[in-house]
């Protein structure tokens, strides 16, 4: 998302670690990031751009895109519960889809530009 942000330095950094999916780091995202980018390219940028960037993103040769299981989803709502009012960050459905994808992928890192994910526990977060 932050790629794609008006954000020149956000998008900078972002674009560090889809370098390293294209040099040999494997990463692990949620399928429910296509239903992001796309409202917000399509939005800002048109239909087409939104399908290049949805194409660009599957074809990341050391990424590999998770589709929410019942298992994520469960784990999601719990995250959501239980950060509810206890952080800053206000989490979004999707935001808990995200992290409960990092944890239910054993993933090492969880890697975003948001500084709001600094008090999630359950896995190591990284803001850049």
């Amino acid at each position: 998302m932050d790629i794609l942000s008006d954000d020149k330095d956000s998008a900078t950094k972002a674009q560090v670690y889809l370098n390293k999916m294209k040099s040999g780091t494997h990463g692990v995202i949620s399928s429910v990031i296509f239903a992001e980018l796309v409202f917000h390219i399509k939005r800002k940028r048109g239909k087409e751009k939104a399908e290049e960037v949805l194409m660009y993103i599957a074809s990341l040769p050391n990424l590999t895109i998770v589709p929410v299981t019942a298992e994520i989803a469960k784990l999601a709502g719990m995250l959501r519960a239980r950060y509810q009012r206890k952080i800053a960050k206000k989490l979004t459905y999707f935001d808990c889809i995200h992290i409960a994808t990092a944890i239910t992928n054993n993933c090492d890192l969880f890697v975003t530009g948001d500084k709001g994910f600094r008090e999630i526990k359950e896995v190591k977060v990284e803001i850049y």
